[in-house]
């Protein structure tokens, strides 16, 4: 258990960084007076390499094991994030939302694998969940760190916090302080991983049923750190006023991850992930309807309330139904899908909003999340009969 709890804490910090680097970023380019276009644009690029690259780094992780691609993926993310404390221009950012969203990705899939191996298929639920956990606590101090950094000593210093973190991580995987979980493998399983394709993957209804949900909530995931802001830097807010908006969302994920546990024994796996897509779908309707920060902050603990979930139990989900010598393939396929919605809904979002301002990109994203819960509810309902 020690061993698992350092590795979440490795992986955690990488997703502070992460978390941190977009709303720096986003933030920095407003203040450079970037149009929304150009603000979609950067983070867009957080997804963009990786959704065509997420496979071929599954698996060249199913044959080589995730140490060594997730070391290499730390050291690229330390040197992305400190490309925007040396470079402090508009141009700047364009490296760091590239280097440092795509090597977070294939640090990710590595950290998918490595939970998804230790212990038994008893122990998924709970390791997903305690790595979740990890993830939310991330997910607050990287936004709130960042922004208050930003607002008392300005966005550089913000930026060469954002590069020292992800040493640490490199420190543990560089001296082997933790060793991955074996994977059982034989070699007829790995004569069937280069055999077939990964469209073949995509034939499995179960599999694709999870991709689907699990594409909804990372869009939802997304449009949070891209839209909250924009959206807040327009009505006057503060950058440490934001941060603590989507800080609100990630103390809510905390929340509700917590009782995962008890919540899974009252109610099925399936009816909690669409419960989660129309409670976010619901909040997002209103969101823009308001420009006070306590409004602001319930509507985001709503959503992290709502999304709270979805992530670990789509991951242990995906994990069981994935053939076991290709899981890094299946987990690079579940990030491409994502970082295609992560790329064109900033994009639309950033056009959208540059010429009917954000309100409609709120609602249309609502309508999305709405739309994708009856549909699935509807594939679900066909599936259990």
């Amino acid at each position: 258990m020690s061993s698992l709890y350092l590795f979440i804490v490795i992986s955690s910090a990488n997703h502070f960084v992460f978390t941190g680097t977009r709303l720096a970023v986003l933030l920095y380019a407003v203040h450079l007076q970037a149009s929304p276009a150009v603000v979609g644009v950067l983070a867009a690029l957080f997804g963009l390499v990786s959704s065509f690259t997420s496979v071929a780094a599954g698996r060249l992780m199913d044959r080589a094991g995730p140490r060594r691609p997730m070391l290499w993926s730390a050291v690229v993310m330390a040197l992305g994030a400190g490309a925007g404390f040396v470079w402090r221009d508009l141009w700047a950012l364009f490296i760091v939302a590239t280097l440092v969203g795509t090597f977070y990705t294939y640090f990710f899939i590595g950290h998918t694998q490595w939970i998804g191996r230790i212990g038994g298929p008893d122990d998924r639920i709970r390791n997903f969940s305690h790595a979740s956990l990890g993830f939310s606590a991330a997910m607050f101090l990287g936004p709130l760190a960042t922004g208050f950094l930003i607002d008392a000593v300005g966005h550089a210093a913000a930026f060469l916090m954002l590069a020292l973190v992800p040493l640490f991580p490199v420190g543990v995987l560089a001296f082997n302080v933790i060793e991955p979980p074996a994977e059982k493998k034989s070699g007829a399983a790995s004569a069937v991983r280069h055999q077939k394709s990964v469209m073949e993957l995509l034939h499995d209804r179960p599999l694709r049923r999870i991709f689907g949900v699990s594409a909804l909530a990372h869009t939802t995931w997304s449009i949070m750190h891209f839209l909250v802001p924009v959206y807040g830097t327009q009505i006057g807010l503060s950058a440490s006023t934001i941060g603590l908006i989507i800080g609100a969302y990630s103390i809510a994920s905390v929340v509700i991850r917590a009782f995962m546990t008890l919540l899974a024994r009252r109610f099925t796996t399936w009816q909690l992930m669409l419960a989660s897509l129309a409670v976010t779908g619901v909040c997002f309707v209103f969101f823009p309807l308001f420009t006070a920060v306590p409004p602001l902050m319930i509507l985001a603990f709503f959503i992290g309330l709502g999304m709270g979930l979805s992530g670990p139990l789509s991951q242990a989900l995906l994990y069981d139904a994935s053939p076991p010598e290709r899981v890094g393939e299946v987990m690079g396929l579940r990030v491409t899908a994502m970082n295609v919605n992560q790329t064109v809904v900033p994009l639309a979002a950033g056009a959208i909003g540059a010429a009917v301002g954000v309100a409609p990109v709120f609602w249309a994203l609502a309508a999305m999340l709405l739309g994708g819960t009856y549909a699935t509810r509807a594939q679900w309902r066909r599936g259990k009969g």
